[in-house]
């Protein structure tokens, strides 16, 4: 991350996430086509890494490995994207559950670095991600050579990063993802003086900066400018659907491509390229995989997904 920095920026892609559903807005993709139709689509606008949740039938969340294994098999075959699972899944499942998509072996996969309160239909609902389960998919991510992104909410989940990072369970480079403005307690607000906060904090981690990634997501209406600051500080940024739903204010979005689109316009403006998926593989030291296959499967697969 550099200021100013002609480098690629990364764009991540989240195409549908695990709290707000077709209630939000009816484009929202729910269903394996939906998913793979806009993840293909959001690829080809330039998005190098695609942030992936599932639902179920009915559109509930769901950590199933079997409906995970089909979304991946296909992204991965329909596009030479980064496939990030998720292991946040929603707050309302078992660590158990969610430990499912780690087993899966992808490249990237998100780990949530504390513990918050959302606000979900006028329900609060805790999100219990307690140190010893993070130490816990941090072993299983390290073992099985997935490069997770860590999510970091609040100024205070950094130093639940210094803690994990001082373990040295994980390998550099340290991809951090700030995620602001969620509709939590315990959250950061979308503003430029908490970005510059947290960016500052980052650097007295206690690891060399050039270990670092900083990535910027930012929620509903503050999406759009807390991406297009993090572009002109040097950071990769995550645009979709799960953050946001309109476009701007009266104006519902009609797929994740839109976003994506907006975001490789910014980037241009700003004199940086959109990042290929081979180059975002090479600057956040993925293994990789081969053109239109699964990543290779370290470890054991999870209870009732195939070979």
């Amino acid at each position: 991350m550099r200021y100013p920095s002609t480098e690629p920026v990364i764009v991540t892609c989240a195409l549908t996430g695990g709290i707000h559903g077709k209630e939000a807005n009816p484009n929202l993709p729910e269903q394996p086509d939906e998913i793979v139709e806009q993840g293909i689509a959001a690829w080809r606008a330039g998005a190098s890494i695609l942030h992936v949740h599932a639902r179920n039938p009915d559109g509930s969340n769901t950590m199933d490995p079997a409906i995970y294994q089909g979304l991946h098999e296909r992204l991965c075959a329909e596009t030479d994207a980064v496939i990030q699972l998720t292991t946040g899944g929603s707050p309302r499942l078992p660590v158990e559950e969610r430990l499912n998509t780690v087993l899966l072996s992808p490249e990237m996969c998100s780990l949530n670095m504390g513990l918050l309160n959302f606000f979900i239909r006028g329900e609060q609902v805790f999100f219990a991600n307690h140190r010893s389960d993070i130490e816990r998919f941090a072993h299983e991510i390290a073992a099985r050579d997935v490069r997770p992104e860590l999510e970091i909410y609040s100024a205070a989940m950094l130093e639940e990063v210094a803690h994990l990072l001082g373990l040295g369970i994980l390998e550099p480079p340290y991809v951090l993802n700030f995620v602001l403005h969620t509709p939590t307690q315990g959250g950061t607000r979308g503003t430029p003086e908490n970005l510059l906060d947290m960016v500052a904090r980052a650097r007295a981690l206690g690891v060399p900066w050039e270990d670092l990634r900083i990535n910027v997501t930012s929620m509903g209406p503050t999406q759009l400018p807390m991406t297009t600051i993090a572009m002109a500080m040097g950071a990769n940024v995550r645009v979709g659907m799960e953050d946001n739903v309109m476009y701007r204010r009266g104006e519902p979005l009609e797929n994740n491509a839109q976003l994506v689109e907006r975001a490789a316009r910014i980037a241009a403006e700003l004199d940086r390229p959109v990042a290929t998926p081979a180059q975002a593989r090479e600057l956040l030291a993925l293994r990789g995989r081969e053109d239109g296959a699964l990543p290779e499967v370290r470890g054991e697969l999870p209870v009732g997904v195939r070979a």
